[in-house]
């Protein structure tokens, strides 16, 4: 059954659109953590604000739960997932043991200590050097799990869901060019320079970020004319999240022996998921639109969805004292906000999303990064699709994190209800993967 749409509700539909581009792109909160490790966003080069489906529709845009669920829909529909990702090409370990064998941080100590200014400044080039060198070396690792329960009823679809995500990251970071122009500069002034060898501060750094998720996405959908379907949902979700961010300096760091993280203590709150979603038929586009063309073919789907939008802080473990073991720095949840497109064919699909807000989860140690990322799914069979995407870092990738263009692949195989699904990803820097499995009833 569809719903005559008069003119007045097309302009009304076309203000609210409108308004929630213009606040998406007004936005300007670094965007959320996200992992993007369940199969299918995976596969398809994370993608998933217009192509999720119920695997995995509360990850990346709660409307979609309901989207499309044709004439018989599943009434319900269990899945799960485990995924997981590492930096993968670097020489943490070995950068480091290289630094603290050259004695270069020491010649340049005993050097100043002698008072030789030329000396000196010969030894801090070189300590300078091999600092700018192995800055930001790194290694890196994301986990990630996920279950959900979906019932599939008239008039709302409901899914709960858990989720958990873990962050590891070590990184050595280069704090000592100041410290080391001051040295020369008091030495060059005769003045004095004191301990040098405790201004040195250049460390290893370790992070670490345990985000928990338990929710609960309501969607619904009407369709109105031309047989088009609009969905929107909202998930109210627990979230529990602790971090630790750790600092030692170089030359005390036990690449053999590193030190267990120490988390901050749990933090337990409420938080909130949104998501729109709008199908377009070519009929639509050609009488709403006067569009023509054979790429009119087949459906596209419109999508937003803002994540976290309630942002927050968490704050590490301190001591009471000052301690440079602990630097302090936060991490952060705050609001995703994305738009996607999707086009439906006979046997195929392809998608795009774009991230309108930079994400960053440690403010000191990882690198911006806002994501374009493409997917397509090929239809082989009714039972089995092909998978494959692209996802591309416009913002900046040299520090610790390092995300940068990946690319990826996947399939589904879908027999008598049952799915299993599969994905890889890899990069200049990184190679992951991930499997789930799915049942309807």
């Amino acid at each position: 059954m569809s719903v005559r749409v008069t003119p007045h509700l097309n302009r009304r539909l076309s203000f609210v659109i409108t308004c929630l581009l213009c606040l998406s792109y007004s936005s300007t909160a670094f965007s959320g953590y996200k992992a993007f490790l369940d199969p299918r966003s995976m596969a398809m080069g994370g993608t998933g604000v217009a192509a999720a489906t119920k695997f995995n529709a509360s990850s990346h845009n709660p409307a979609l739960i309901a989207f499309n669920r044709g004439d018989k829909p599943d009434k319900i529909y269990i899945s799960g997932s485990l995924g997981t990702r590492e930096l993968y090409n670097e020489n943490l370990n070995q950068d480091i043991l290289e630094y603290q064998d050259s004695g270069i941080e020491q010649d340049f100590i005993d050097m100043i200590a002698t008072g030789n200014l030329a000396d000196s400044q010969a030894e801090a080039v070189r300590l300078k050097a091999i600092l700018n060198d192995k800055e930001y070396s790194s290694y890196r690792s994301d986990e990630m799990s996920a279950f959900s329960l979906l019932i599939d009823t008239e008039p709302v679809t409901i899914n709960v869901f858990s989720r958990r995500e873990l962050r590891e990251m070590t990184v050595l970071v280069n704090r000592d060019e100041g410290t080391i122009d001051q040295a020369l500069d008091r030495l060059e002034n005769g003045e004095a320079i004191g301990n040098i060898s405790q201004s040195l501060r250049s460390s290893v750094d370790t992070t670490y970020f345990d985000f928990s998720e338990l929710g609960a996405t309501v969607a619904t959908t009407n369709v109105i004319d031309y047989n088009m379907p609009i969905s929107w949902g909202f998930t109210p979700k627990l979230i529990q999240y602790n971090s630790s961010y750790t600092s030692k300096k170089i030359n005390d760091y036990d690449v053999n022996n590193p030190d267990d993280p120490v988390p901050s203590e749990s933090n337990l709150e409420w938080n909130l998921d949104v998501g729109f979603a709008m199908l377009f038929t070519d009929d639509f586009l050609r009488e709403e639109f006067g569009l023509n063309g054979w790429w009119l073919e087949g459906e596209w789907v419109f999508a937003f969805s803002g994540m976290n939008l309630f942002p927050t802080d968490i704050s590490n473990y301190a001591p009471t004292r000052f301690n440079p073991d602990f630097p302090g720095g936060k991490a952060s949840v705050q609001a995703l906000y994305q738009v996607g497109i999707a086009h439906y064919r006979e046997k195929y699909m392809l998608t795009m999303d774009i991230e309108l807000t930079e994400d960053k989860v440690y403010e000191n140690i990882e690198g911006d990064s806002r994501f374009l990322s493409f997917g397509g799914e090929y239809y082989w069979r009714d039972d089995f699709h092909l998978r494959g995407g692209l996802r591309v870092n416009a913002s900046q990738t040299q520090r610790g994190a390092k995300e940068s263009t990946s690319l990826s692949a996947g399939f589904m195989y879908q027999p008598h209800g049952f799915t299993i699904e599969a994905a890889a990803m890899i990069s200049e820097y990184e190679v992951g993967g991930t499997v789930g499995f799915g049942l309807a009833f």
